[in-house]
């Protein structure tokens, strides 16, 4: 699926974070073995990255996922899409539920300030010209702090990068 690099410099590194990574996934998802493949401090900073956005107390876990699904879908990203799909049946979402999120932030399967962090999220990257105040003054309306908002918005150009460079990386035959 994905261009094969041999990083023989970190081989010993890679085995470490791949056994991390196996504790957690139950395997070593292509995109990981991709990033590790590039460097292995690459692949660290990532992981961080994902645990950091595990940590909101106001955000729901599943949050982040849900978002990657939609944008996923959204821009093609076929991997991106059974990846972040397999995630949440792991955690235990129907079929159903994950096929209409993946379509309609409305269907997310999450309370409504939820769907309106998603929602505003996804307008931020795919529509900022007309991202304003006033969806910030929605977002602040029901609970959100800036911090909360700037990381939402945030993960979803994250996304929307990765996405792409997997893209680039994709094995076309």
């Amino acid at each position: 699926m994905f261009i094969k690099i041999n990083n023989v410099e970190q081989e010993d590194e890679l085995k470490v974070v791949y056994s991390q990574i196996k504790e957690q996934f139950g395997e070593v998802p292509l995109n990981f073995e991709l990033i590790g493949s590039i460097d292995v401090n690459i692949l660290k900073d990532f992981l961080s990255y994902s645990s950091k956005l595990s940590n909101y107390k106001n955000i729901n876990n599943d949050y982040f996922v849900f978002l990657r699904l939609f944008i996923a879908n959204q821009e093609n990203f076929k991997y991106c899409i059974t990846f972040n799909s397999k995630l949440l049946q792991s955690r235990g979402y129907k079929d159903i539920t994950i096929n209409s999120s993946k379509i309609d932030l409305l269907k997310l399967p999450l309370d409504e300030r939820h769907k309106l962090l998603a929602k505003k999220s996804i307008k931020a990257i795919f529509d900022s010209e007309n991202f304003n105040q006033i969806d910030f003054n929605e977002l602040y309306k029901v609970g959100w702090t800036d911090k909360e908002i700037f990381y939402s918005i945030e993960h979803v150009g994250f996304m929307l990068r990765n996405g792409r460079i997997l893209r680039a990386y994709s094995v076309k035959l």
